[in-house]
C-alpha cells in the first residue's frame, strides 16, 4: 500500500546540516568584527566563510562574499567622493557593525552551542592577523593604482 503524494503527516524532506566536530576550531563573532576592523569587510567575510564552510552553508557563503564585496566597493567609492575633512571613522564603525550583525544573524545560536559544548575557537589575534594581511594585500594593489592614475 502506497501513501498518497500529498500526505500532510509525512515528515518534510530537508537537507540536514550537521554541526562541526567540537575539536574543529571556529571563529567567534568577535573575530569577525576584529578582522573587519583591521582588514575591511573582505577579511571579515573570509573569517565568516570559514565558519559557514564548516557548517556546510554554501548558499550563505556565497551571499557573504557578495555582501562583503558590495560594502567594500561602496565604502571605497564614498572615500574617493567625500571631501578630505570628513573622518573615515564612521565608515569603519558601520562596516564592523554590519559584518558583526550579519555573522550573528547567520551563526549566532550555532556558535553559542559550539562554545557551550566546549568547542574549540580560534584566537581573536588570528582574526586580527588575517585582517592585517588583507589590508596589506589591498594596499599592495591600491598604492600602484593610485600612483599610476594620480588619484591622490
Amino acid at each position: 500500500m502506497e501513501a498518497p503524494a500529498n500526505n500532510p503527516f509525512q515528515t518534510p524532506e530537508a537537507d540536514l546540516v550537521s554541526a562541526p566536530d567540537a575539536t574543529q576550531p571556529l571563529y567567534s563573532l568577535g573575530a569577525v568584527g576584529w578582522a573587519t576592523f583591521f582588514g575591511t569587510p573582505l577579511a571579515g567575510a573570509y573569517v565568516l566563510a570559514h565558519n559557514l564552510r564548516q557548517y556546510g552553508l554554501h548558499k550563505e557563503l556565497q551571499q557573504t562574499w557578495w555582501l562583503a564585496i558590495g560594502i567594500f566597493v561602496v565604502v571605497t567609492a564614498l572615500g574617493f567622493l567625500l571631501p578630505d575633512n570628513v573622518s573615515g571613522t564612521a565608515f569603519t564603525v558601520v562596516q564592523v557593525i554590519a559584518m558583526y550583525q550579519y555573522a550573528k544573524s547567520l551563526l549566532g545560536s550555532r556558535l553559542q552551542q559550539h562554545a557551550a559544548g566546549q568547542g574549540a575557537l580560534y584566537s581573536n589575534w588570528r582574526a586580527v592577523g588575517i585582517g592585517l594581511l588583507f589590508i596589506l594585500a589591498i594596499l599592495v594593489v591600491a598604492v600602484p593604482l593610485i600612483m599610476v592614475f594620480d588619484l591622490a
